[in-house]
């Protein structure tokens, strides 16, 4: 049987490095890709931040790969990139795998919080900082290159993506029939698990929150992470 394809997709203040642990093992029978998004990383985008944006150029990056029915894995502002362009064609998937992912109505930024991010554009020991808040049980092995990445974003995503986001809403109807796994951090301030179980909700199926880990738990519990991973795909049919 040849192998299948997982794309994963990052968050805000990330890059493809994130996946590092997963692209390394992934799960049995899958390839992941994981590409950097327009803006991040270094990565070139000269239009305005917003979740729409993204996921048209998902969609020309995806046909470049000439991929059959991938499933989709979104992190944070990854996955409602995922979720939009899942809902645009939802019988190009194979399945949707959301992680700390923001509700379908959008997720706002106080506005006392956006000099904080502008600060995070030129103060690195505050990048820093704020990234090690992600991870509450543990840096990952990696933690260096993602605050550096998280440093190589476009000028304008700092406070553009938190816009984005705010602006952001997605109509689960239009995601029915796609299989769907939602996932949180017990100790997440960002998509706290009341947010991530009123997701699964909407979508009409139930959360799965890990134990002791933060926003960033696919990272801080590889392991644990890609065994349910493997779980969730193991269900996916094969109709490639």
């Amino acid at each position: 049987m040849p192998e299948r394809v997982l794309v994963a997709l990052h968050g805000n203040f990330a890059s493809s490095a994130w996946w590092k642990a997963l692209r390394d093992d992934p799960p049995a029978g899958w390839r992941v890709l994981a590409p950097d998004l327009p803006g991040f990383a270094g990565t070139e985008f000269a239009g305005e931040a917003s979740i729409p944006a993204y996921a048209d150029w998902l969609g020309g990056w995806l046909a470049e790969q000439k991929l059959s029915r991938p499933a989709l894995l979104g992190h944070s502002l990854g996955g409602a990139v995922a979720l939009e362009r899942a809902a645009r064609a939802p019988g190009a998937y194979a399945g949707l795998i959301l992680a700390a992912s923001p509700p379908l109505t959008g997720l706002v930024t106080p506005e006392e919080n956006y000099p904080v991010l502008e600060l995070l554009r030129v103060n690195p020991q505050l990048r820093e900082l704020s990234l090690e808040a992600l991870f509450p049980s543990g840096r990952p092995a990696n933690f260096a290159e993602l605050v550096e990445d998280a440093g190589r974003m476009a000028a304008g995503h700092y406070s553009g993506n938190a816009r984005a986001l705010a602006a952001w809403r997605v109509d689960g109807t239009r995601l029915r029939g796609l299989p769907v796994l939602v996932l949180g951090g017990e100790l997440d301030t960002l998509v706290t698990p009341a947010l991530v179980r009123a997701q699964a909700a909407a979508l009409g199926t139930e959360a799965v929150v890990l134990a002791g880990r933060g926003h960033g738990f696919p990272q801080e519990d590889p392991a644990a992470f890609r065994g349910l991973l493997q779980r969730f795909l193991d269900t996916l049919p094969n109709n490639c």
